[in-house]
């Protein structure tokens, strides 16, 4: 079995930025996001309703549209682009969080 470094990356930045997306969907008050939840949860009967306020939920779709998406595209430059955008948005917003002086 070789190594290979695409692979590893791949799935490095993917995972954060499923992390990313599945906060976006569930908890942020991001207008766009909070709106589209809003929307979901008072159209939706009662057992769909979970797919966008529970994390677990979330995330599994999330991370199977990314999975294939990567598959189907070969790791397209698009993919990379949209996953480092939200995966690097996520990292940056964590340190900044810990990073804020007590006041």
């Amino acid at each position: 079995m070789t190594f290979n470094l695409e692979f590893v990356m791949a799935v490095i930045i993917g995972t954060i930025a499923v992390a990313r997306g599945t906060r976006l969907f569930v908890d942020d008050d991001m207008p766009l996001f909070s709106h589209f939840r809003n929307w979901w949860t008072l159209r939706m009967p009662e057992p769909w309703n979970e797919l966008i306020v529970c994390p677990f939920c979330t995330s599994v779709w999330l991370a199977g549209a990314n999975v294939g998406w990567a598959f189907v595209s070969d790791l397209h430059w698009t993919w990379w682009f949209l996953n480092l955008v939200l995966a690097s948005a996520y990292v940056a917003a964590m340190i900044n969080v810990r990073d804020i002086p007590a006041e």
